[in-house]
């Protein structure tokens, strides 16, 4: 092959890619196409289990509560309620007696009762990401992990949004929304869990949920104080997390738009489902009396870079501070931690609120979920004994 023939190759390869790239980009100014890559709730993964049968997925006879709860626009989630390793064996024998069904009503499950029951336990809200359902393996182990810090107190409470798994609707981000209100009033009114024994954790996409959530409880009146927020792998709003997002960590589809101001400009004007979590986590910060917001986060996500959390803890920090500060002074100011392999702690702390941010040395998007910071992080929000000497 000649060099013309060569360079002819390589341009028309060229050019089709581009060609590819600019459509792809068209399409994302199209809302319906925009959340179908944001939610890919369409992406099914559970097979060989059963989402109504949690002992499929690894759990003791009757450990998991499954009911649903209607939002105020119609829709009807699927959730789970996990009793905690320590509780369930404490009553194991009744747990293992307890007769169950397709219509039993979650407020007559033992898992419900003791939750509701004990002055002591807690509940952690989980917040999944993007694709598959509350019974994808990796969360399934996660929930394990985090009832792990105080297994004789922390319940789990998760949940899929509208569209995912046997929820019904479509995603949005008003829908999603909904749905996190929806749970937190079952989890305040139906369980009566005080506020403050009630921390809200999110993972990627979920952090946006959790965020949106924790807003609402500030605002009601009187003002629900819960204990904490803890993300994993955040973003400070969606036009940002669509510019760092790599498909399957592996292909930055949207990268050469930040050399690309004007089109970076008008595809985020066409953002239809914003997401503005450093907004709505700096509402909350500014009205809370107290609050602990925990931010982790590994250098090796190569789904959602952790820079971006890096921007929710300046603007965090920023609206607990009162006033307008560079990052510079920020970084005078803050506490930071040399974790040595484990990472890097910065925090922040005025009165009884306390900022945090983790940045771990390794880990990905996903195993960071599993991984022990999180689980310290869900311990240190509700102020457990086992971490009394923690800030």
């Amino acid at each position: 092959m000649d060099a013309t023939g060569a360079y002819h190759r390589i341009t028309v390869c060229l050019s089709a890619v581009s060609g590819i790239w600019i459509l792809g980009m068209l399409l994302c100014s199209v809302p319906w196409f925009q959340r179908q890559m944001l939610y890919l709730h369409w992406v099914k993964i559970w097979w060989g289990f059963k989402l109504d049968r949690p002992e499929t997925f690894g759990f003791l006879k009757s450990q998991v509560a499954p009911f649903r709860i209607a939002t105020s626009d119609g829709e009807r989630l699927y959730a789970w309620l996990i009793a905690p390793l320590g509780i369930y064996a404490k009553h194991i024998e009744s747990f293992q007696k307890e007769k169950v069904g397709p219509f039993v009503d979650v407020k007559e499950r033992l898992a419900f009762k003791l939750l509701a029951q004990d002055p002591e336990a807690r509940l952690v809200i989980y917040f999944h990401g993007n694709t598959a359902t509350i019974g994808q393996g990796r969360r399934t182990e996660e929930y394990r992990v985090l009832s792990s810090g105080a297994s004789d107190k922390i319940f789990i409470l998760t949940f899929d949004y509208r569209g995912f798994g046997h929820s019904t609707g479509t995603p949005t981000e008003a829908g999603c929304i909904n749905d996190a209100i929806a749970v937190l009033e079952w989890a305040l009114n139906e369980a009566h869990i005080p506020a403050d024994r009630i921390v809200l954790l999110g993972h990627s996409l979920g952090t946006a949920v959790a965020s949106a959530a924790a807003q609402y409880a500030i605002n009601l009146d009187p003002p629900a104080q819960i204990a904490g927020v803890v993300t994993c792998a955040g973003f400070s709003d969606a036009k940002n997390a669509f510019l760092s997002y790599s498909v399957g960590g592996v292909l930055p589809v949207f990268a050469p738009l930040k050399f690309m101001p004007w089109l970076s400009a008008w595809l985020g004007r066409r953002v239809k489902d914003t997401w503005k979590s450093a907004d709505r986590l700096a509402e909350l910060v500014q009205k809370s009396k107290k609050i602990r917001v925990t931010m982790v986060h590994a250098t090796g996500d190569i789904v959602m870079p952790f820079y971006q959390s890096n921007e929710l803890f300046y603007r965090v920090v920023e609206a607990v501070s009162g006033h307008k500060m560079t990052r510079e002074e920020i970084d005078k100011l803050k506490e930071s931690i040399d974790l040595g392999d484990g990472g890097v702690v910065d925090s922040w702390t005025d009165g009884e609120r306390i900022i945090r941010k983790e940045i771990v040395y390794h880990g990905g998007h996903d195993s960071i979920m599993k991984w022990t910071p999180v689980a310290l992080a869900v311990v240190r929000s509700f102020d457990l004994p086992q971490a009394s000497a923690l800030v």
